[in-house]
């Protein structure tokens, strides 16, 4: 860190190639920080909105292109867009609104460019608090906080994140963000799952334990995070989501089970009355 310029110009290639830049959208500013740095017009390279009408509504963001490192006042996400996505969420005409961040909420694998200050000790296979996390940050925790008091906030919504990131299938619920109590709403976390991938990109053939619940957390595991390929499908209905899981192993499973999969996990998340 910073990001070598090469490797940026890489990245954003590859982008255009296979991952489509986000369209413009009339409820996130054109300006945000490092959305049209390749001069496309106002296709954002980094920030985006997937909207069905007044259905739903899931923000799309990059966490780690805008980190700083300046202590209590890092962040990851700029504070531009940290405004947009406060924005967003506290607002109404859309009955489901779904965060999907690159870092996910609710799990470490104890690595550096995450929210949580929690390391691996590779002694006891395990997470711990009581080594600090060289170069990590206290603003992105206290970032991390502000979001999550927003979206638990949501007085007519089933509060909703989803990412991907740790190469597991998971779902969770949030209950408490350090000082933020989400007991009375809380907010529902979901790995989505890995389509693809080698099998040194599981995080416990590397380091020896997978997704682990972070100690500034106090999560309930639906699904403990489960290291197969997987994926998650989501159907908004306008009084509720409906959330189901499917995982595939290259090692148990032939190929032609992949088309005959069933779901191994399903919820249901009801708006609230």
């Amino acid at each position: 860190f910073p990001i070598p310029w090469f490797q940026l110009q890489l990245a954003r290639a590859t982008q255009q190639l296979y991952y489509p830049e986000f369209l413009p959208d009339a409820s996130r500013p054109a300006g945000l920080p490092w959305s049209s740095a390749t001069g496309r017009g106002d296709l954002s390279e980094s920030f985006g909105t997937l909207r069905y009408g007044n259905l739903a509504e899931i923000l799309l963001y990059d966490v780690r292109r805008t980190m700083s490192l300046a202590g209590p006042n890092a962040v990851f996400i700029d504070a531009q867009v940290e405004g947009w996505l406060m924005d967003r969420t506290g607002a109404s005409g859309v009955s489901h609104l779904v965060h999907a961040p690159s870092n996910p909420f609710g799990w470490s694998a104890g690595k550096w460019g995450e929210w949580y200050p929690d390391i691996l000790d590779r002694e006891n296979a395990a997470l711990t608090t009581a080594v600090a996390k060289p170069y990590w940050q206290e603003g992105w925790l206290k970032q991390h906080d502000r979001l999550a008091q927003a979206i638990g906030g949501q007085p007519e919504r089933a509060p909703l994140i989803i990412s991907g990131d740790l190469h597991a299938v998971g779902v969770g619920r949030m209950h408490r963000a350090g000082q933020v109590n989400l007991s009375a709403r809380p907010i529902t976390t979901v790995l989505s799952g890995p389509i693809g991938t080698s099998i040194r990109g599981f995080p416990s053939v590397v380091r020896g334990i997978g997704a682990t619940t972070p100690a500034h957390l106090d999560v309930e595991e639906s699904v403990a995070p489960v290291e197969d390929h997987g994926f998650t499908l989501v159907d908004f209905l306008p009084d509720r989501i409906v959330l189901q899981q499917f995982k595939w192993d290259v090692d148990r499973e032939s190929v032609n089970a992949i088309d005959r999969l069933e779901p191994f996990y399903r919820t249901e998340l009801p708006r609230p009355a």
